[in-house]
């Protein structure tokens, strides 16, 4: 599902503003459908000539476009809100400050939301709907220095204190890091870690050891826990184990006492929200004294909204055409890492053009709907599957069009807010979808089919241009044989020989092809597409008798 967490933020207080401004392009209508948990993003038509590569270009011509002569300012916060004007337009972006005058144009979300945060540090609202992107990169050539911070009084002792992290709960002969820890404005900073929140307690965790196995418990409360909501990374004899839990992030990181080998198990006990990681000793035999040293991030308990994405290198297993336009990708994560992404969750894919780095997101596909079961390497973290359509005028996929098997991807951890849960007690699914939007439906698809009620009833409904557009079309006829999976397609644009339903999204459509609401029947209805696709069919199925509580809008 649709999509992602930075750590630092500024000291200075930030307008209670929202952002994307109320009925912007930006924001889905009635942002409060079902699962929209988070802004979505859109677009807004571009003059021609003021696309992506159309600003890397101009960035790379040698024009000034700091306005300020290349110079490296300090800027106080009262000289950063007098540049807030148009054709004069300053803002500070994690204690960063930017000339965004000339790049209004190119702004994909239109003039009016980046107004909103001109003239003052605009850094949480740029990660209500940005976070993923690196605007570092992406504004480069029009920076002009750092916010000037005000001096504020040291934290006192007492305050200090009572913000101190609490403790890892480990095994005695584990010792604490040496680190220093000051406390900022309700913050802690740790060594090199700025900035955390402190606002919950960390889950408790234990190990134990056998002659040839390390097991680390994890006791994290959450009833929903799932095996997929947990990373691991190996990094020789470093060890970092990342948990999800419900909005938070736990993250544990030792320099282990001994190696170990990247054969591990990982297990979850229903409705405790039990987690526990079995590790192999390299050394069968060997006793351990204690987990090895913490590092400096070990213990860390944070909101996701404020984590820093992380990224791995993975590599091009093979890649699959199954379109015109339109391949399977398997990437395999670095050697020693266990990347599960959850059902309806996204990655984001980060890659280098022409020096700037570009990032977009892409939904977690299987590689087939017709397979019984999910492939091993799957279900074990050590692969995943992209469906990416190629954009011959996109900044992004004609680069990723190129790749071959041994290439490198750089893709994120899962991001996203699908609830496995509300699909698992749904009675009926219905989809729909409107191009690669069908992406997040794939395993939705094949997981109410294989998985749970038997009775389920899933029908999706495909919206395309052309009938060359339908993805997957020969494994959906073939689905259809099973009587509880319906599907129509609807063109945009049909051959004369096309026989099926036409045009777009329309109250018609949904009389002929959407069973009424009913009370006694739990429905749950996924939508994804382009964002006026998206926000056109909520407020069709609203309109229709849903409730926007049945609705799960996919948004990145």
């Amino acid at each position: 599902m649709a999509s992602s967490k930075e750590i630092g933020t500024s000291s200075l207080s930030v307008p209670q503003a929202q952002f994307p401004a109320i009925n912007s392009p930006q924001r889905l209508g009635g942002g409060s459908v079902g699962s929209l948990q988070s802004p979505s993003r859109g677009k807004v038509a571009l003059k021609p000539g003021r696309s992506l590569m159309d600003w890397i270009r101009l960035g790379r011509s040698g024009k000034d476009l700091t306005g300020v002569g290349g110079k490296i300012l300090q800027v106080t916060k009262e000289e950063l809100a007098k540049h807030n004007k148009p054709d004069d337009a300053w803002m500070c972006l994690k204690g960063k400050i930017y000339n965004i005058t000339p790049y209004f144009e190119y702004h994909p979300g239109g003039f009016d939301e980046l107004m909103r945060g001109v003239g003052m540090d605009a850094t949480d609202l740029f990660n209500e709907v940005h976070k993923w992107v690196n605007f570092e990169s992406m504004l480069e050539k029009c920076f002009i220095g750092r916010l000037a911070e005000s001096r504020s009084r040291p934290a006192s002792t007492k305050s200090s204190q009572a913000l101190k992290p609490p403790s890892p709960v480990v095994p005695r002969p584990l010792q604490p890091p040496q680190s220093s820890t000051e406390a900022v404005d309700g913050r802690i900073q740790i060594d090199g870690v700025k900035n955390i929140q402190i606002d919950k307690q960390p889950p408790r965790h234990d190990w134990f050891q056998t002659g040839s196995t390390v097991s680390i418990v994890i006791y994290t409360k959450w009833k929903d826990m799932t095996e997929d909501r947990i990373i691991l990374d190996k990094n020789e004899k470093k060890f970092k184990i990342t948990v999800f839990v419900d909005d938070h992030c736990l993250l544990l990181h030792w320099d282990l006492e001994d190696n170990i080998t990247t054969d591990y198990e990982v297990k979850v006990s229903g409705g405790a929200g039990k987690v526990d990681i079995v590790l192999r000793k390299q050394t069968e035999g060997k006793q351990w004294k204690s987990l090895g040293n913490p590092l400096t991030d070990h213990n860390t308990f944070q909101k996701i909204s404020d984590r820093e994405m992380q990224y791995r290198d993975c590599i091009l297993k093979h890649k699959e055409s199954i379109s015109h336009d339109t391949y399977i990708l398997c990437l395999q994560p670095p050697e020693g890492s266990r990347l599960v992404v959850p059902i309806g969750y996204h990655v984001f894919v980060r890659l280098n053009v022409n020096g700037m780095e570009v990032v977009r997101p892409f939904t977690v596909v299987i590689p087939s709907l017709l397979a019984n079961q999910i492939d091993r390497d799957i279900v074990d973290g050590k692969a995943f599957y992209l469906m990416v359509k190629i954009y011959q005028d996109g900044v992004l996929t004609p680069h990723i069009g190129k790749l071959n098997p041994g290439d490198t991807i750089t893709a994120s951890d899962p991001d996203g807010n699908f609830k496995l849960s509300k699909l698992e007690t749904c009675q009926r699914l219905l989809l729909l979808a409107a191009g690669t939007g069908f992406t997040p439906m794939v395993r939705l698809i094949h997981y109410s089919l294989q998985h749970g009620d038997n009775n389920r009833k899933v029908n999706l409904l495909f919206f395309n241009k052309t009938e060359k557009d339908i993805l997957w079309k020969e494994q959906m006829e073939k689905l259809k044989e099973d009587e509880r999976f319906e599907c129509t397609y609807i063109l945009s644009e049909p051959s004369d020989e096309w026989k099926g339903p036409t045009g777009r999204i329309r109250r018609e459509l949904l009389d002929n092809y959407v069973p009424k609401p009913e009370t006694d029947l739990n429905t749950l209805l996924c939508v994804c597409g382009p964002t006026p696709f998206t926000k056109t069919t909520i407020q069709q199925l609203t309109d229709y008798g849903y409730e926007e509580t049945d609705i799960h809008g996919f948004v990145a």
